[in-house]
């Protein structure tokens, strides 16, 4: 496990898995990134259309490869692919203090941040694009 997710997040990501392999919706995609038939990085995100609301989903990059680009072009691929299906949609997302200022450099801001929010010592920052 990450220093990034708390280790009672695994079952959890594994279920989430489990259930997007029936996906098939412009509103929810999940996207996996390979490097010599490795996963090496994934994240989706999760469209609410009624509410005008998308989050991010799930995010990763394996820590080996972190400040490479992988994790931003990621991200702004699935960035870009909110826009085109709900251009007026506010875009969220929750990470922890560690990750927080990867998203401050895309334009995101902390609207709340709940101390020992995913476990102790986790703090979780809740944040939406400026």
């Amino acid at each position: 496990m990450p220093a990034f997710f708390a280790p009672y997040e695994l079952p959890d990501f594994e279920d989430w898995l489990q259930r997007q392999e029936t996906l098939n919706s412009v509103t929810e995609q999940y996207y996996v990134v390979e490097q010599d038939n490795a996963v090496i990085a994934c994240g989706g995100y999760f469209i609410d259309p009624d509410k005008q609301d998308a989050r991010m989903t799930w995010g990763l990059v394996h820590q080996s490869l972190h400040k490479q680009g992988i994790g931003k072009a990621l991200f702004l691929h699935r960035i870009g692919v909110i826009k085109s299906v709900c251009p007026s949609c506010t875009i969220g997302l929750d990470t922890t203090q560690h990750a927080y200022a990867f998203f401050e450099k895309l334009g995101f801001s902390t609207i709340k941040i709940t101390k020992d929010g995913y476990g102790e010592g986790l703090d979780r920052y809740d944040m939406e694009m400026s």
